[in-house]
């Protein structure tokens, strides 16, 4: 037999040696090069592309949803700051308030400096937001307008902290609450949801209640109106007749105002129901416990 061609030893030297070079090669790797793998990107509800070096350690969030969110995918303890009337976990109401609803100091939020900001679309003011992206700290809006991208939000949020599994697992869980609580209803109730009082108000199509009424079965009223808040006078819902009127409360002293309005189907026939005020208003992993509620009301109501 010939012999082996030096060429040959030599390859095989090095395949020998190979794990050892691959070790030594990374340790001459410059910092940021073996930092490019911890990179994240996501695309947030504003269609704007939110990216971080490495998964966000110091997370201020701008809305009670935003925060019970950092907590089911397991990041509550990354929060430094959040906004008045997060309350959920009972943990949030140890976290400093960087704002309220009447208004969020810039200063306060580049204090905690964070290395992201979770916003709400529609209830962070836009100034505010632009300015932070001037800063150049990272910004993810959130503005669920669908069941689905609660779940969606949940991934995002989950990834963007370095908590990619607890966010897949919570994303996940909510989806199953969503498959179990699906409903059809034949004939579809007329729903009413009572947002104001005095004066009238609901909301219009394209929010998140109406969505949680339509996937419980029923035809939410109004939701046409081009308007966020619509105004609706007595002669409007007349001609709708309700046949459930839906409203969030801490108990059921609202329904009272309804007392001997019997030209109305659901005052007639006494379907008027309370929802727990947080988890119907707040877009969050809780907002599942008010869909089972909402589709409880709407099937308790067509088995009478």
């Amino acid at each position: 037999m010939r012999s082996l061609s030096p060429l040959w030893h030599a390859a095989m030297s090095c395949f020998r040696w190979w794990p050892a070079l691959a070790v030594i090669g990374a340790l001459l790797l410059p910092p940021h090069a073996l930092a490019a793998s911890d990179a994240i990107s996501v695309v947030d509800d504003s269609g704007r592309i939110v990216a971080l070096a490495r998964p966000a350690q110091r997370i201020v969030a701008l809305a009670p949803h935003l925060v019970e969110m950092s907590y089911a995918v397991g990041a509550g303890g990354q929060l430094v700051g959040v906004i008045e009337g997060s309350d959920y976990p009972s943990a949030a109401r140890e976290i400093d308030r960087v704002g309220s609803y009447r208004g969020i100091p810039l200063e306060a939020i580049v204090a905690k400096q964070p290395d992201l900001v979770l916003a709400w679309g529609s209830g962070t003011p836009a100034s505010l937001v632009e300015q932070l992206d001037r800063l150049g700290i990272p910004v993810y809006r959130s503005e669920p307008r669908r069941l689905e991208q609660i779940a969606g939000d949940l991934r995002d949020i989950g990834r963007l902290t370095g908590k990619d599994a607890a966010g897949e697992q919570a994303a996940s869980r909510f989806e199953d609450g969503l498959r179990r609580s699906s409903q059809m209803l034949s004939p579809a109730p007329r729903v009413f949801y009572q947002l104001g009082q005095s004066p009238l108000t609901t909301l219009a199509g394209g929010q998140i209640v109406t969505q949680v009424i339509r996937h419980c079965g029923g035809v939410p009223l109004f939701e046409e109106t081009s308007v966020l808040v619509p105004q609706i006078g007595w002669e409007s819902l007349l001609e709708a007749q309700p046949e459930i009127i839906l409203a969030a409360g801490v108990d059921d002293r609202w329904q009272a105002f309804w007392a001997g309005r019997d030209e109305l189907p659901a005052v007639r026939n006494d379907a008027l129901y309370t929802l727990d005020p947080d988890t119907i208003s707040r877009p969050g992993p809780r907002m599942i416990q008010a869909v089972r509620e909402v589709c409880r009301a709407l099937g308790r109501d067509r088995s009478r």
